[in-house]
């Protein structure tokens, strides 16, 4: 464990970076929406805050080192070590806070985490020496450094600008929806049932139990409602990545807006997976199902409308937006069918 006069210096810094990690999350660090024609150089921000991240993980390094055994950095030495650390994190959220919020919403978010938790491991390295000193078995204190380490590293993994941002949602999601797809084939599997129970038996008496006859009916068009979103995703990712611009603020609000539409269309496709497990409640069925089918009717719209989708771009949008109606319309044709069989 540190002394108590190192203890102290220490703890001042780990409550500065508390304060600077409040401060990111609260957004109030001093972006400023800029116009482009400014000539803000994205090649020379990367190349400025590499430097940075760099020398973060530099002091870290020394700061580690001085620790490593006995004995431990006096006050004075420690004190300049930390000045050097914290240099290090204030040139960081520098250079940070100069990447306008014009050149793009889910670039500045990603950053945003990878920044805090930067600091954040600034702040559990800290606290190791606290917790530790120079203690020969020093767990924490190599994995917090470790760790500082890979994530200053992997700002080289980063999307480089708003258009690979965007681009890396919508893949994001697009697995989501695949995997809402496979858990309908295990429910098909077990007539509409989740089969989460361990018990053999229990689980054979609970699939005779799932799905009726009518359910079933409902299953495939459902099903086609989820694969058509999962293309839309695809499909408009796809046009992005040929066509996608980040020269404008219009075409960067473009790309953020898709994003947020996208995001908006996965919880809904949870919806209609749980509104379909027995027992099947056929009301739900309708408004997830409806809910969804406007909200694709909706993506394509905005797809067609943006800057990133060309003339040839006109035969998938067309196939899209027919074969939501198809599906939204064999569900519609046959719940109202079920209700008049009800009455």
């Amino acid at each position: 464990m540190a002394g108590d006069g190192a203890e102290e210096v220490l703890q001042s810094l780990i409550d500065t970076l508390e304060l600077c990690v409040g401060k990111i999350k609260e957004g109030s660090l001093g972006q400023v929406m800029e116009d482009l024609e400014m000539n803000f150089s994205l090649e020379e921000f990367w190349m400025k805050l590499g430097m940075t991240f760099k020398a973060v993980s530099k002091e870290a390094t020394k700061l580690t080192v001085s620790f490593s055994k006995p004995p431990a950095p006096s006050v004075e030495e420690l004190q300049c070590l930390l000045t050097g650390f914290e240099t290090a994190v204030i040139a960081m959220l520098t250079i940070y806070h100069s990447l306008p919020l014009s050149q793009g919403k889910n670039l500045h978010k990603k950053l945003q985490e990878t920044v805090i938790t930067v600091v954040e491991d600034c702040q559990a390295l800290a606290t190791s020496f606290i917790k530790e000193g120079c203690s020969s078995v020093a767990s924490a204190k190599t994995q917090s450094t470790g760790t500082l380490w890979a994530h200053c590293d992997g700002l080289q993994h980063l999307p480089k600008d708003n258009k690979q941002a965007v681009i890396a949602v919508l893949e994001s999601n697009s697995e989501l929806i695949k995997d809402a797809l496979s858990e309908l084939d295990e429910a098909q599997k077990c007539n509409g049932c989740q089969g989460d129970n361990d018990d053999d038996g229990d689980d054979t008496e609970a699939i005779k139990q799932g799905w009726s006859s009518e359910d079933k009916l409902l299953v495939p068009p459902c099903v086609g409602l989820v694969k058509a979103c999962r293309s839309c995703v695809k499909k408009i990712s796809g046009a992005i990545k040929t066509s996608g611009q980040v020269t404008s603020v219009e075409s960067i609000q473009q790309l953020d807006e898709m994003a947020d539409e996208v995001l908006r269309t996965s919880p809904s496709v949870d919806d209609v997976v749980m509104s379909l497990y027995y027992p099947m409640n056929r009301q739900n069925v309708k408004e997830c199902t409806s809910k969804l089918a406007d909200q694709l009717k909706e993506l394509l719209t905005r797809a067609r409308n943006s800057h990133f989708t060309v003339d040839s771009d006109s035969s998938w949008l067309d196939f899209l937006n027919k074969a939501i109606d198809h599906n939204q319309n064999k569900i519609t044709g046959l719940l109202q069918e079920q209700e008049g069989s009800d009455t």
